[in-house]
């Protein structure tokens, strides 16, 4: 494995990481926002002679897979938090109150009369610190910290966060979350990646004039194209404001992904399709609904130890053309899909989002996990791409 790394001349503080896998793959991890600024591929087998020339060097060929904004102002412009890392939460939060151990918050809101993604001065638009860098035969990591202090955006505690990213020869991208607050607080963070695995058709005529690096972006609705499977038994309706409001089984319904579909298929289907999945997806522009993962066995045993938050499968994404296919595992309760239809090209590509299950505090307070002293914050999410 290899890793070069990038300064950004205009900003003294901002790097980029890029990490090659011996396959060929290419991450690119940066400290605004703490992002994966991009993940891109080698042609495949498929795709070179139908995309681009045979003879073309392959080596120095990728198409990305995920949603790359051009620059910070676009990135802020577009309000995608397109690779961010959200924090202090994922999500709304409704009316801006936020209720921790009998005392109600008032939280400053950024959407309206509700808080997103943790209002105005989240983590996602800040530049993070570098903390560490480590580089072995198989895998680099690389870890990012930031901190806030009580009372932005009206969240209670100093608070310090870490994010660890490794990048693994296998094809895994391991992504692990720490928090710490000197007193109470609501901590919920995650990644806001977006994702399409299809290869553009488009790339045809940019490899053919002999360009070795390139931006190709997917037409509007490629990321429909996609099969999805996602392990929940249950899904949550939002209002018009996307609020949750009510969880109903998915069995069918257009909400039924347990096993492989086709996104489209599943969006367009006459027969699934229903006066409740109409809204949502009016609402939504297509999907931006939470799924409630279904959990491992909370009482497993190993060699006597207790796992009660043991990583699962959250879901399955896979280009059946390419056959470029990412699988997710995660100890997060939940999973946003949004298949970003208030994206500047409309589902382009679609956000999958391992997270608290949204606006907890007001829809199940049993469930909300608070962060104080003696209970940091922790969570992972694990990408495996081929």
């Amino acid at each position: 494995m290899n890793i070069e790394i990038v300064k950004d001349h205009t900003i003294k503080s901002r790097e980029y990481f890029r990490i090659f896998t011996s396959s060929g793959m290419q991450v690119t991890l940066g400290t605004y926002g703490a992002a994966i600024e991009d993940i891109a591929l080698p042609f495949t087998d498929h795709a070179v002679g139908r995309y681009c020339p045979a003879s073309a060097d392959r080596s120095e060929l990728r198409h990305s897979i995920v949603l790359k904004e051009a620059d910070e102002a676009a990135l802020l412009r577009s309000g995608s938090y397109a690779g961010r890392t959200l924090a202090p939460n994922a999500g709304r939060i409704s009316r801006s109150a936020l209720n921790i151990e009998g005392h109600c918050y008032t939280l400053m809101p950024n959407e309206g009369q509700n808080q997103l993604h943790g209002g105005p001065h989240n983590l996602a638009h800040e530049d993070w610190e570098v903390e560490s860098q480590e580089q072995a035969p198989d895998s680099v990591r690389i870890t990012f910290t930031a901190e806030q202090a009580d009372g932005v955006d009206g969240y209670p505690g100093n608070r310090k966060y870490r994010v660890e990213y490794s990048v693994e020869d296998t094809g895994w991208i391991r992504v692990k979350y720490h928090a710490e607050s000197d007193q109470a607080t609501y901590i919920n963070m995650s990644n806001h990646t977006y994702w399409n695995l299809t290869v553009p058709e488009i790339l045809q005529n940019q490899v053919a004039d002999g360009s070795k690096e390139y931006q190709a972006d997917p037409c509007q609705g490629s990321g429909l194209r996609q099969e999805l499977e996602i392990s929940a038994n249950n899904v949550v309706l939002n209002d018009d404001q996307s609020l949750p409001r009510d969880i109903i089984p998915v069995s069918g319904t257009a909400f039924d992904f347990r096993t492989p579909a086709v996104i489209a298929h599943m969006l367009h289907s006459e027969i699934l399709r229903d006066d409740i999945t109409d809204r949502q997806f009016l609402i939504g522009r297509g999907y931006n609904n939470a799924y409630i993962l279904t959990r491992a066995n909370l009482n497993r045993r190993v060699r006597g130890v207790k796992r009660e938050d043991a990583l699962k499968k959250a879901c399955t994404l896979l280009d059946p053309v390419s056959g470029h296919k990412m699988i997710m595992m995660t100890d997060a309760p939940a999973l946003v899909l949004y298949t970003g239809g208030y994206l500047d090209v409309p589902s382009s590509y679609i956000a999958l989002e391992a997270q608290d299950i949204p606006d907890v505090g007001n829809l199940l307070p049993e469930r909300m996990q608070i962060t104080d002293p003696e209970h940091p914050f922790h969570r992972e999410i694990r990408y495996r791409i081929s």
